[in-house]
């Protein structure tokens, strides 16, 4: 394996790394070769241009300013170099002067163009060397054929045409590809391909001018001078207007673009709000929920951190519904904030928000409200039996615990609540001697207390309550075992909620004095239900109350149902 100095293989990234200052070395040495081959051309012809001089200094005058001006017409293509016949000129020079003044016009004509157009120094010296080898070779050519007829003259001058252009677009092409590290085929294709036959043009014009010039002075070379003049003229016009037709074309497509971007920007803060605006109502029925969504949705949005805070509140941004406050807005902007898009959405969002959030205290304030007649209803079978209604606040308290842990939630949760605090309203149907008779029941008494669940059920089918309420009310005191009443429903044929609602039940029942016995601690009845899993209770419930059990002892304890405690304060 050879090795670098730096330890690398050849071709790897230190290889690389060094790759454009040898790009750069290389152009610099075509530069310098360039330079130096011209600088020997013009030491060498510089006599014959001083003997040129010295004869004819109107005429070497008069072709050096045709070739200025021909330079001055050079006409920049938009993206793709220039176009100019400047070539022209020079060749004209090189058919009617001797060889070192053509070359001296070529050197001149560059220099002229470098302070014309301010370029770099480098490009300054590549130009004159480039101008004054093409030239040169054109001249010699030319010179070396010695055209005697005007049929020779074109012959010969279309010949030092072709001279000049390869070596002026050779020597190009050749810097282009070292400094871009592009072929030179590549570069002459893209760059040059399309001028491959202005210069079989360039050099029997070139002769024209030499030939109008010797017949008729200046004169005739401004007879066949001008057109080629007044073509470059109307070609720089009409790419000048060109030019702008492109920026104009590409103004309009940049506005579009920004348009474009701004219509994508609306549709996404649309989609955005649509998306907010269906959150919002499917949390509608709990406050706690909504605010949930509504910090994570505005935060995703907004790329900050957002805190919502319901009721009369100081700080933030106040939410008003329905003339009065109904909470605030925080929002803790982060280094991701979005401000742009929270300006555009604020106005659209906040009465959104506002409006839920009313919405959800009102669904809160009635499900209270609710819970709170059905609570008084509950309290009203005390009359009949002393301990059913703290029984049945105590039984719904754990009963939600229990369902919360198997998965309930939302409307489904509130129908179990209120089924628990229900499930034995049709006690009231039972006479009193049976609910306080100390001792066992005998079949006659037991077969009206198996009644109960019928009637609580008859009770409750005049309300419009959900299916989970009369399913509690009919099937709380079933068993797995299929040993339970009304129906003799067995496993899975019982519906879960009466299940967890025979579960809590139990756990009450047993925890609490009774007109037959005492109360049992806690750990006692928890051994108790444990042992009658699978037969009396579901295994999935005892589960779930055994992880209550050991998170939450206290609700075991004895809790008390929030909108009951209230209302009896209240009252």
């Amino acid at each position: 394996m050879i090795e670098t100095a730096a330890g690398r293989k050849p071709g790897m990234s230190g290889r690389a790394d060094r790759q454009p200052r040898d790009l750069a070395s290389q152009v610099g040495l075509v530069i310098t070769l360039g330079a130096v081959a011209a600088s020997v051309l013009v030491v060498l012809t510089g006599a014959d241009a001083v003997l040129a001089v010295r004869r004819e200094p109107g005429t070497v005058g008069v072709f050096l300013v045709l070739a200025l001006v021909f330079q001055l017409f050079s006409v920049e293509v938009y993206g793709r170099g220039s176009i100019s016949v400047s070539a022209v000129g020079l060749l004209a020079a090189a058919f009617s002067l001797p060889l070192g003044a053509a070359v001296s016009i070529a050197f001149t004509a560059a220099i002229a163009q470098w302070i014309r157009t301010r370029g770099a120094l480098h490009k300054a010296i590549f130009d004159a060397a480039n101008y004054a080898l093409s030239a040169g070779a054109a001249a010699a050519l030319y010179a070396a054929i010695a055209p005697a007829s005007t049929f020779t003259q074109l012959a010969a001058g279309t010949a030092a045409g072709i001279v000049y252009g390869t070596i002026n677009h050779g020597l190009l092409c050749l810097a282009m590809s070292l400094s871009e590290n592009m072929p030179m085929r590549e570069v002459w294709r893209e760059r040059f391909h399309w001028a491959r036959y202005h210069f079989l043009v360039f050099g029997p014009l070139a002769v024209a001018l030499s030939i109008g010039y010797a017949k008729t002075g200046v004169v005739g070379l401004l007879a066949f001078a001008l057109p080629p003049a007044v073509l470059v003229f109307s070609v720089r016009q009409y790419l000048e207007r060109t030019r702008r037709a492109v920026e104009e074309v590409r103004d309009a497509n940049e506005e579009l673009r920004v348009a474009n971007a701004a219509l994508a920007a609306r549709n996404e803060d649309l989609n955005q709000l649509f998306q907010f605006a269906g959150g919002l109502a499917a949390h509608a029925h709990d406050s706690s929920g909504l605010v949930a969504y509504a910090e994570g949705a505005l935060g995703r949005v907004t790329g900050a951190e957002i805190e919502l805070n319901v009721g009369e509140t100081e700080g933030g941004i106040p939410l008003f519904a329905a003339g009065g406050q109904v909470g605030t807005v925080e929002i803790h902007a982060g280094d991701s904030f979005d401000g742009d898009r929270w300006e555009r959405l604020r106005d659209a969002i906040l009465p959104q928000l506002a409006t839920s959030v009313e919405s959800a205290g009102l669904v809160e304030q009635v499900r209270k409200t609710h819970l709170a007649t059905i609570a008084a209803l509950s309290r009203s079978m005390e009359a009949k039996d002393f301990y059913t209604g703290g029984h049945t606040e105590r039984v719904s308290t754990i009963a939600v615990a229990l369902a919360r842990r198997l998965g309930y939630s939302g409307a489904e949760l509130d129908a179990l609540e209120i089924g628990a605090l229900l499930h034995d309203i049709g006690k009231i149907g039972i006479p009193e001697r049976i609910l306080h008779k100390r001792g066992p029941l005998d079949e006659d008494e037991w077969k009206v207390m198996k009644e109960h669940p019928i009637i609580s059920e008859y009770i409750l089918s005049g309300v419009d309550l959900p299916a989970i309420v009369l399913e509690i009310a009919r099937s709380s005191h079933e068993r797995m075992d299929g040993a339970g009443y009304p129906d003799g429903l067995k496993g899975d044929a019982i519906p879960l909620p009466a299940r967890i609602v025979l579960v809590a039940d139990a756990v009450d029942a047993l925890t609490t004095d009774r007109p037959y016995r005492p109360a049992r601690p806690l750990p006692v009845a928890m051994d108790e239900v444990r042992a009658h899993a699978g037969t009396q209770f579901c295994r999935s419930v005892v589960a779930a109350l055994e992880a209550l059990y050991r998170e939450e002892p206290g609700l075991l304890g004895g809790g008390r149902l929030a909108a009951v405690h209230l209302e009896e304060h209240a009252a």
